[in-house]
C-alpha cells in the first residue's frame, strides 16, 4: 500500500471551502442518510479512488460509493484538485447493458473486492453489499399500503356485523347493563395493554433482526433526540445549550442570544447558528429558532429521520403487526357496536354504549397513529439506553446526557427562553420531509448508477 499518497487522499476535505449547503450536506440531504453514514460513504469512496488510482485494471463501485462519485462529478473544482492529488484523472464509465460490459463489469467488481481487501481488510457490508443505507434493515416493502388495508377491513368489518348480529344477540339478550358496559371496558383495557406489550416486543425482534453494521446503530444523539420527540427545536436547544455552555454565545435581558467569539472544532450544527448571529450580531431566541429551522444541517436531521419512519412504516414485518392490531381492535368494536344494534332493536337505553363506543374509538384511532411511531420514539430509545450506550464512553459527553436526560442538563439560565419557545410554538411541525429515496445528478459527459445491475460499471484510468 502507498501510504503516502493514501495519507494525502485521507486528509482531503470535500467540505474545503466550507459553506452552509457543502459537499456533506447536500450529500446527505440528497440521500436521507444519517451524518456518520455520510462520513462513512465518503471514507469508503476515498478507498474506491485510492484503488482506481493504483490499479491498472478496471475497478467498479458500490451503489452507495458511486452516489458519492456522482456528486464529488458535480463539484469540479474539488474533483480536479482531488484527481491532482491521485496524479491521475479517474474517468466514470457507464454501462450499456449489453452482456460484454456484465461480463466486464463482474470482472471490475471481483478485482475491486481483491484490491480492497488487500489494501483496506474486510468492506463494510453497509457501503458494499446492500444498494443504499436503508437495505441494511433487512425490511421488504409491503405490497399493500395501510389506508388501502384499513379501508377494505372497514368494508369486511361491516359486512361481517349481519352474521355476528344473529349469532350475539340471544346471548347480549341476557346480560344487562351495566354489566355489559363494565365487562366491555374491562375487556377494551386489557386487550389495549396487552397489544401494547406485544407490539414492543415484536418491534424489538424485529430491531435485532437488522445488519449488525447497519446506520441504526450508529446514529447521533441529535438524530436520536428528533426520532423520540419530532420536535426540531429540541434539537436547536440543545446545540444553543452547548454554545451558551462553553461561552462561544451568550444570553442578555430580554431573551436575546449575542454571539461572544468563534472557536475551533465547531459541528455543522453550531457552525450554521454562530454564522447566522454574526450575521445578526445577536437575535431573539425563539427568532433565531425560526431561522434556524431552515437551515440544511437542521433539516438533514427531520429529513432522515421522517424518511426513515417512512421507510419502517412501509415495510412488510410492521404492516403484520399494524394488521394484527388493527383485526384484534376492529373484532373488539364490532362487539360494542352489536351491542348498540341490539339495544336499539329492543328500544332500550342506549346512550351509555354510545358515549363509550365513540371513545373507544377514538381511542383506537391514536393507538394505531401511535404504534407507526412506537418504533422511533421507544424501541428505539430503548436500544439505545439498554445496549447500546453501556457499551459505549458517554459520561462527558453532554449531547448524550442531553439524550438520556432532556431538559434536566440544560443550563438553568437557558430555561426561560426554550419556555418561551414552547409557549409560541404548541405545534412544532418539521422542517419538511419527503419519501424515502435518492436524487442524483450526472454531470460532463457521464452519467451512471452502480457496479452490477445499474447502469455504472466502473472506471478507467487516464493520465
Amino acid at each position: 500500500m502507498d501510504n503516502v499518497l493514501w495519507n494525502k487522499i485521507l486528509q482531503f476535505n470535500f467540505d474545503d471551502p466550507s459553506s452552509e449547503f457543502g459537499f456533506s450536506i447536500r450529500l446527505a440531504k440528497e440521500n436521507f442518510w444519517t451524518k456518520n453514514f455520510t462520513k462513512k460513504a465518503i471514507l469508503e469512496y476515498k478507498k474506491f479512488m485510492y484503488l482506481a488510482s493504483v490499479s491498472d485494471s478496471m475497478v467498479s463501485p458500490s451503489e452507495t460509493v458511486d452516489v458519492v462519485w456522482h456528486l464529488h462529478l458535480i463539484f469540479t473544482k474539488s474533483y480536479q484538485d482531488f484527481c491532482k492529488i491521485l496524479e491521475k484523472q479517474i474517468q466514470h464509465i457507464p454501462s450499456t447493458h449489453n452482456r460484454e460490459d456484465f461480463q466486464k463489469f463482474k470482472k471490475a467488481k471481483e478485482q475491486t473486492n481483491t484490491l480492497y481487501e488487500s489494501n483496506f481488510g474486510t468492506q463494510p457490508n453497509d457501503i458494499w453489499e446492500f444498494d443504499g443505507m436503508y437495505e441494511s434493515l433487512n425490511l421488504d416493502k409491503a405490497k399493500i399500503n395501510l389506508r388501502s388495508f384499513m379501508s377494505n377491513g372497514l368494508i369486511v368489518l361491516f359486512i361481517l356485523t349481519f352474521p355476528f348480529y344473529f349469532l350475539l344477540k340471544p346471548i347480549y339478550v341476557t346480560i344487562d347493563n351495566p354489566y355489559f358496559l363494565i365487562g366491555f371496558i374491562i375487556l377494551c383495557l386489557i386487550t389495549l395493554k396487552f397489544l401494547d406489550l406485544y407490539n414492543k416486543l415484536r418491534l424489538r425482534q424485529i430491531a435485532r433482526k437488522f445488519d449488525p453494521n447497519s446506520f441504526i446503530y450508529d446514529l447521533e444523539p441529535y438524530e436520536l433526540i428528533y426520532l423520540k420527540t419530532h420536535k426540531i427545536s429540541n434539537v436547536i436547544n440543545g446545540v444553543v445549550n452547548e454554545l451558551i455552555d462553553n461561552k462561544i454565545v451568550q444570553i442578555e435581558p430580554y431573551n436575546i442570544i449575542k454571539f461572544i467569539e468563534n472557536k475551533p472544532n465547531l459541528t455543522d450544527e453550531q457552525i450554521q447558528v454562530t454564522a447566522s448571529l454574526k450575521e445578526f450580531g445577536k437575535s431573539v431566541y425563539s427568532t433565531l429558532v425560526e431561522r434556524m429551522k431552515k437551515k440544511p444541517a437542521f433539516i438533514n436531521i427531520s429529513n432522515f429521520a421522517d424518511a426513515f419512519e417512512k421507510y419502517f412504516v412501509k415495510s412488510k414485518k410492521f404492516h403484520q403487526l399494524f394488521y394484527t392490531n388493527f383485526v384484534v381492535l376492529a373484532v373488539l368494536s364490532m362487539l360494542g357496536y352489536i351491542r348498540l344494534i341490539t339495544g336499539i332493536t329492543r328500544n332500550k337505553p342506549v346512550g351509555l354504549i354510545v358515549f363509550v363506543l365513540i371513545v373507544f374509538i377514538i381511542t383506537i384511532f391514536f393507538f394505531l397513529h401511535r404504534l407507526t411511531r412506537l418504533f422511533c420514539f421507544d424501541t428505539l430509545t430503548n436500544l439505545y439506553k439498554k445496549e447500546i450506550l453501556p457499551a459505549k464512553q458517554i459520561e462527558n459527553n453532554w449531547q448524550w446526557n442531553y439524550f438520556l436526560f432532556s431538559t434536566a442538563v440544560i443550563a438553568p439560565a437557558f430555561m426561560p427562553l426554550i419556555a418561551e419557545v414552547n409557549r409560541n410554538n404548541s405545534y412544532d411541525s418539521s422542517s419538511g420531509s419527503s419519501s424515502c429515496g435518492t436524487s442524483s445528478d450526472s454531470s460532463g459527459s457521464s452519467s451512471c448508477g452502480s457496479s452490477c445491475g445499474s447502469s455504472c460499471g466502473g472506471c478507467g484510468g487516464g493520465d
